[in-house]
């Protein structure tokens, strides 16, 4: 399908070279397709990356979903969702990166804004998850969960950020100890805090 080439070669761009280095014409020749399809499929460069973005935030949500609707415990679902969540950004460490880059620009607030609204939809189902734990008073009622949300992302960008990475990660270190390292403060940490 035309526009799954389009993705496909822009997300790959993207990521190799950034957002503002990456034409919409290199986009094109990647794809094999004429620099029209893209106006006409997406109308943007932005509304391309805002696409990219709907489709790996969109499989992520269907998966925090299963775990919400799952018959696991909040301390098995909290578990769940930083074991999905360090392999997915430990796996798409250049993707998870542009999208940091874009939202530190102040250059383009439209993008900025349609990032955040997307990126809002799997914090909202990290939030139910939270707040049954609070339900079933298994999570402490006064955790805030706007900062266990924010603390979850910030220790993960900064575990596999390119130049972040090589500060945190141990001499010899292999990637799966590091990811699995990582894992575990993490369950610590906010078990820590988020447990009663």
């Amino acid at each position: 399908m035309t526009s799954e080439k389009i993705l496909s070669a822009a997300r790959e761009l993207f990521e190799e070279k950034g957002f503002d280095l990456t034409s919409v014409r290199e986009i094109a020749t990647k794809a094999d397709v004429n620099v029209a399809l893209i106006n006409y499929h997406f109308g943007s460069k932005e509304n391309l990356l805002l696409a990219i973005m709907e489709q790996s935030v969109d499989t992520t949500r269907l998966k925090l979903n299963d775990i919400n609707q799952s018959p696991s415990t909040p301390i098995e679902k909290l578990s769940q969702v930083i074991d999905l969540y360090v392999d997915k950004i430990f796996s798409n460490c250049k993707y998870h990166q542009l999208i940091h880059r874009e939202l530190s620009t102040t250059q383009r607030p439209e993008l900025v804004e349609g990032i955040t609204k997307i990126l809002n939809r799997n914090s909202s189902e990290l939030r139910k998850l939270m707040e049954e734990g609070q339900r079933k008073k298994v999570f402490k009622k006064d955790a805030d969960l706007d900062l266990t949300i924010a603390t979850l992302f910030g220790v993960i960008y900064q575990t596999t950020h390119a130049v972040f990475k090589k500060r945190w990660a141990r001499a010899g270190e292999s990637e799966e100890v590091y990811r699995e390292r990582v894992k575990k403060f993490l369950y610590d940490l906010l078990g820590g805090y988020l447990i009663k």
